[in-house]
């Protein structure tokens, strides 16, 4: 990608039609994606899930009051930050805008001004997102230009794409990086971007906060330990009250004071610019602030802890009261006394199921849409015990290979129903060691269960099975196995065969439950593709 010397145009984009057509760039060039499989999932069903769970996980508010002008966003990997931008992202609904501007800070190298990408489009495992026709030229100028060595392998936009489209479905994309910046160069592309808004356009700003630790050769209040946290969190509290406030100045000051090592200062510094120009009666809700210390599991204390923040700006100042979400959000095990689930909403698990296939497979957008209609509440994100089977249908196949063609899921409560059914759906076909991949050409001729489990509880003795009725789960010697409730019957097996069963498939003698294993047992809702 190179830059045409002295090319420029002059575009009038205030009320200008939005365009999803890709932008006319070098060679229709598509900037792969560079964190796939590490920093977010590979596979486009898996990735629709996760983004899905991560925007309902913790999210303080369901639905915005209006839409929303402007988000700022963290870009650390999902498992760090994924639940704060989720809070964030979950505001937006498919429809909402017709374009997307993405800035961010560059990490992997220096340059003075905003480098502008004329790629044609930038794809995720969701698929290819079209950059907006005409805009990377509208905005070039002065410091503002195509750097090519700054956007290959760039996290800061990227992160917050998969977000994107399955909040929104189709929309364009301008992304923007920021390099170093003076105040008089954000106010000149400030008025810049002020001519994208035309209601259809949000503007995303992608930045951590704090990052402390002998790692970033940062810590004011010495030594990274439990004493210093709440420091560091007061800290970056006075960092999002100057934003809430659209102070630029304000928070430039505090920049120079504190030396705060927030790493996409110079786009939040953009953005306080942008928001008197577009927004002038703008107001903020903070929803999430926490940082990878306060993260179960994560071992930040002795080398580093990255502060993360989602906010949203709202065009009118009427804004609902939000509890910010401090710490990471904890998912509940459903209750022993969860009420059994209606048949429409065993329906609904096995459409799930049916369009994670699909959309992995064949590449739709079923589950998106499946993920979109799902139920929001509590209740929903509750963790359950949840297995997907896939029964083959063709007679012939029947007789050579045999009904079952994959069965995967999770015993113990892991996930919510929605997203454990997906997931379960996915290793069934994908992932079951004693069978092949699924192919796409096969799917017509599959049948989906899915079955839901209620919690286990442990039995003395193996004469309290009740055939039929009980999944059961063996454990012994470190090696443990189970089997739905409908696996003895569907066999013919009284409860002394599916034992032995059960010890072989565990890797077991087949008489090793005899003695020494521990046995639990559950029940499961099961419900047919095709009752």
């Amino acid at each position: 990608m190179k830059a045409i010397a002295g090319y420029a145009i002059a575009v009038a984009l205030a009320g200008a039609p939005v365009t999803l057509a890709p932008e006319k760039g070098s060679g229709d060039r598509v900037r792969p994606p560079a964190l796939a499989g590490s920093w977010y999932p590979a596979g486009r069903a898996s990735l629709v899930a996760a983004a899905e769970l991560l925007m309902r996980a913790g999210a303080p508010l369901d639905r915005a009051p209006q839409k929303p002008v402007a988000l700022v966003v963290p870009h650390a990997g999902w498992n760090y930050s994924g639940p704060v931008a989720g809070t964030a992202f979950r505001l937006l609904r498919p429809g909402d805008f017709d374009r997307v501007v993405v800035m961010g800070p560059s990490h992997h190298e220096a340059f003075r001004g905003y480098a502008i990408d004329d790629a044609t489009a930038y794809r995720t495992p969701i698929g290819e997102i079209p950059l907006c026709a005409g805009v990377s030229a509208s905005l070039q100028g002065g410091e503002a230009r195509p750097v090519p060595a700054a956007i290959g392998e760039e996290h800061s936009v990227e992160i917050e794409l998969p977000f994107l489209q399955a909040a929104l479905g189709r929309f364009c994309l301008v992304p923007i990086l920021a390099g170093e910046t003076d105040a008089d160069m954000e106010k000149v592309f400030a008025a810049r971007l002020a001519k994208l808004d035309d209601g259809r356009t949000l503007f995303v700003f992608s930045s951590d906060f704090s990052h402390y630790g002998p790692r970033f050769d940062y810590q004011p209040f010495g030594a990274l330990q439990p004493a210093v946290l709440p420091r560091i969190r007061a800290m970056n509290e006075r960092a999002i009250a100057l934003l809430a406030a659209v102070d630029a100045d304000g928070f430039r000051g505090y920049l120079q004071e504190t030396g705060n090592t927030i790493c996409g200062r110079r786009d939040l510094e953009t953005m306080l610019e942008l928001l008197p120009r577009i927004a002038p009666r703008a107001k903020a809700l903070t929803l999430a602030a926490y940082a990878s210390s306060d993260i179960p599991g994560v071992k930040d204390d002795s080398d580093g802890a990255v502060s993360y923040a989602a906010m949203v700006f709202l065009r009118e100042p009427k804004v609902p009261q939000v509890a910010t979400l401090t710490v990471p959000p904890q998912l509940e095990d459903a209750p022993p006394e969860t009420p059994a689930l209606t048949a429409e909403a065993g329906t609904r698990l096995v459409k799930l199921a049916r369009a994670a296939l699909d959309t992995e497979l064949r590449g739709t957008d079923d589950l998106q849409k499946a993920l979109a209609a799902w139920p929001a509440g509590r209740d929903q994100e509750r963790r359950q015990g949840v297995f997907v089977t896939l029964n083959r249908t063709d007679p012939l196949e029947i007789r050579s290979e045999g009904k079952l063609r994959g069965c995967i899921g999770q015993p113990e409560p892991t996930f919510p129903l929605y997203y454990g059914t997906v997931e379960a759906a996915l290793d069934a076909a994908l992932h079951d060691p004693r069978f092949l991949p699924v192919k796409t050409a096969e799917l017509p001729r599959l049948e989906v269960e899915v079955t839901v489990l209620s919690p286990r509880r442990p039995i003395g003795s193996y004469k309290e099975i009740r055939i039929g009725t009980h999944g059961v789960v063996l454990q012994k010697g470190g090696r443990a196995a189970l089997f739905l409730p409908q696996v003895a019957p569907e066999q013919g097996w009284n409860v002394e065969q599916m034992l032995d069963a059960l010890s072989e498939k565990a890797g077991l003698p087949r008489d090793a439950w005899r003695e020494g294993a521990t046995l639990s047992v559950f029940t499961g809702q099961v419900f047919p593709e095709h009752p």
